[in-house]
């Protein structure tokens, strides 16, 4: 049931949770490149959705904007309405008005319990334990801003 995948997802959650920007992201960009290994539909999306977000806030915490970008491209591409476009979108419209990635996860970060609580459901069934209260944050010893 993409084990390996949720492996990877959750060894990226804990480097981020470090403060290993480099190594998180990363690790994101695996799980985002590793096929999906028997999962069904709704655990491929959710898995995928959540990756993108997680290193959407990552890159742009390690100051790569144009890569964060090209995640929340990437996710308006898979599906628009899906409640992580949703988010990715408004955290970087967020991000464009306060140049600061803590500044826009401020902003987004009380919006996500409820938009996304369905993808974080299927994904703690998975065995990802999503915290909504400090999904779109970055540890103190990560960013600059």
């Amino acid at each position: 049931m993409g084990a390996g995948r949720v492996e990877i997802l959750n060894a990226a959650d804990a480097a981020l949770g470090r403060g290993d920007l480099t190594a998180a992201s990363g690790l994101y960009e695996r799980v985002l490149n590793t096929p999906p290994g028997g999962e069904g539909a709704p655990a491929t999306v959710a898995i995928n959705q959540y990756a993108h977000f997680r290193d959407l806030v990552t890159l742009l915490a390690d100051g790569r904007e144009d890569d964060a970008k090209a995640q929340v491209d990437a996710l308006q591409q898979a599906d628009a309405s899906a409640p992580f476009a949703r988010l990715a979108n408004q955290l970087w419209d967020q991000y464009g008005m306060v140049g600061s990635v803590r500044g826009a996860c401020a902003q987004v970060q009380p919006q996500i319990a409820a938009q996304a609580a369905p993808t974080l459901g299927t994904l703690q069934g998975l065995g990802v334990n999503p915290d909504p209260g400090s999904l779109c944050s970055v540890p103190a010893a990560a960013a600059g801003g």
